[in-house]
């Protein structure tokens, strides 16, 4: 074997030893999941997003009797309808404590008037003649704090029935996510409606949602800024005043 081949036998092994890492990477690249960010607490289980079939299209006529019907409103009714919820939430609250307590105490301690030692004297005094031991406490605290907090949220989201419960409640979940240049805006809406609450335009207010979990938040260079530093964060966490 010429000195040639055996290099373009080594040419041939690195070449394919690169590739196999080159394939080896893209196995174990991340996927860019920016468009599945999903808040904390909300599950991602299978039942969030149900599969369900799409109705077999009908022959010899032209109305299909599963998705619609000409004596119903177009509601959400079953798993995997769609409804629009209208959030529609103002909150505030106002908060005023107001504490105070005081404590005193004394204490005196003498010897009986009867004098047992003569012309001794105790700390530079005859006995009974003036207290020996004399203690005042007193312990005094006041505390006031006030808390006002207002917000509101108002948007229209799409929410899919995952869920109908056995009392015939719709169960909702609905995610939308807006990106605008580096900031992505997240909505999330939960919880649980009553088929007559939905209106006949296939629409349900927020205030009609039992167990309602509403998220509004964002991911990006200006939910960063809104964030102190990790070494102000270990700074509150271990300074004890």
């Amino acid at each position: 074997m010429t000195e040639k081949r055996i290099f373009q036998i080594i040419n041939v092994l690195v070449t394919f030893v690169f590739f196999l890492g080159l394939w080896g990477c893209n196995l174990n690249s991340p996927k860019n999941t920016a468009g599945l960010v999903v808040p904390d607490g909300v599950s991602t289980e299978p039942g969030l997003q149900p599969r369900f079939s799409l109705p077999r299209p009908s022959e010899g006529s032209l109305w299909i009797n599963k998705t619609g019907s000409m004596f119903e409103d177009s509601k959400a009714a079953h798993v995997g309808d769609t409804v629009i919820v209208d959030i529609i939430e103002n909150s505030t609250s106002s908060m005023n404590v107001n504490t105070e307590s005081s404590r005193k105490t004394g204490m005196d301690i003498g010897l009986p008037t009867i004098n047992l030692l003569g012309d001794k004297k105790i700390f530079g005094a005859p006995p009974g003649a003036t207290k020996l031991l004399g203690t005042d406490f007193s312990n005094t605290f006041k505390g006031q704090a006030k808390s006002d907090r207002s917000g509101q949220v108002t948007a229209s989201i799409a929410a899919r029935v995952t869920e109908v419960l056995p009392n015939g409640n719709l169960s909702l979940f609905g995610r939308r996510a807006v990106k605008v240049n580096n900031e992505v805006q997240y909505i999330t809406v939960a919880g649980v409606v009553r088929p007559q609450d939905i209106s006949a335009s296939n629409r349900v207010k927020s205030s009609y949602l039992a167990d309602s979990r509403i998220e509004y938040y964002g991911k990006g260079a200006l939910a960063d800024k809104q964030k102190p530093g990790w070494g102000t964060r270990i700074l509150d966490n271990i300074w004890p005043w």
